[in-house]
């Protein structure tokens, strides 16, 4: 679903965290996190958003590249949720939430001191 907005303060606080804690690759995406924008977010009601960079989106489906990959429980009924960071095109490209156990989807992303590698 289109979604042209700034990421709100929360979001753009995790995308920071993950790049700073996921892969060797991942930190050379930390000077993105302050220049991307929302473009669109997920159309069954979870917490997944993508960006676009300076007006940039990409180009191809393919060549997605995970920065960053960790998982949670949420404190309320102990299911389990997937979350990554990821990048098309040399550019930061969305954050994807998803659940692990298919027990219900996330809604809204955790905090960072949630988070576990996956």
């Amino acid at each position: 679903m289109s979604d042209d907005r700034d990421l709100t303060l929360g979001e753009r606080t995790l995308v920071r965290w993950l790049l700073r804690h996921g892969s060797s690759r991942a930190g050379a995406f930390a000077d993105q996190a302050d220049r991307i924008r929302v473009v669109s977010r997920c159309a069954c009601g979870c917490a997944s958003i993508n960006f676009v960079l300076n007006g940039r989106g990409w180009h191809s489906r393919g060549g997605t590249e995970i920065l960053s990959d960790f998982q949670w429980h949420d404190d309320e009924a102990g299911r389990e949720f997937g979350e990554f960071v990821f990048a098309k095109e040399d550019t930061l490209a969305g954050l994807e939430v998803w659940p692990i156990d298919g027990r219900s989807k996330p809604a809204s992303l955790p905090d960072a001191a949630l988070l576990m590698p996956y």
